[in-house]
């Protein structure tokens, strides 16, 4: 049980650093700004559609490696729904874009991640209703860490960059701190939270003896 939850806490470590500073500090700004260019708090139709597919994309590798860290402990029947992120992200990232301005469209894209994980993993967890406001919270932070460590290094140093890479630096340094505290917090709250049973573990270590036996087989050639 015990290193059957390490594996999927170092699986969930990996994948949210990697989806969030690949998918949302790297992908986004090339998608979002390196066809269309830089713009106004009023963007043409082009860029609010690069826009958008850029989070569309975004969305697609979060929920994808969100599943795959959880069927890797055996929970394929928990698939995590992709319309609900598909429907949320981009309308409150725009909500609060056209309302309030930068930086509440990073909060407000944030927290509803924080939302739709807080009501669709309710089932995998011990204490749900505790579960959601962890979850809320987790994100709520994480878009704080963004937001002060991004924006404060573009208004320090980045803005006097030129085209994608002032983009870039500025995503990179708002994603990164974003996925360390999605990655770490999150990783203290489920050792405590997640449910695995002994179906879980015992699919796990079913999936790992044919390359314990392939890996055996080898050292033995080897030392013959």
């Amino acid at each position: 049980m015990e290193s059957a939850k390490n594996m999927f806490l170092k699986k969930w470590v990996r994948g949210n650093i990697a989806v969030y500073s690949g998918a949302l500090g790297f992908f986004h700004p090339l998608i979002a700004h390196g066809l269309t260019g830089d713009h106004n708090k009023l963007l043409t139709t082009p860029q609010f559609i690069m826009h958008t597919l850029s989070l569309f994309v975004f969305v697609f590798f979060l929920v994808r490696t969100q599943n795959r860290i959880f069927q890797r402990v055996g929970k394929p029947e928990i698939p995590i729904g992709i319309w609900p992120f598909l429907f949320f992200i981009p309308w409150v990232f725009w909500l609060g874009y056209y309302t309030f301005f930068v930086p509440f469209d990073i909060l407000f894209m944030f927290l509803s991640i924080g939302i739709i994980n807080a009501i669709q993993l309710k089932s995998m967890v011990q204490s749900p209703g505790k579960w959601v406001w962890q979850c809320l919270l987790g994100y709520f932070l994480a878009a704080v860490a963004g937001i002060v460590i991004g924006l404060g290094a573009y208004l320090l140093y980045y803005k006097h960059f030129q085209g994608i890479a002032r983009d870039m630096a500025t995503w990179l340094s708002i994603s990164i701190p974003a996925a360390l505290v999605v990655a770490y917090y999150f990783k203290y709250i489920l050792k405590n939270q997640l449910l695995l049973s002994e179906e879980d573990t015992s699919g796990m270590v079913s999936e790992q003896k044919p390359f314990l036996q392939k890996s055996s087989e080898k050292a033995r050639q080897s030392f013959l």
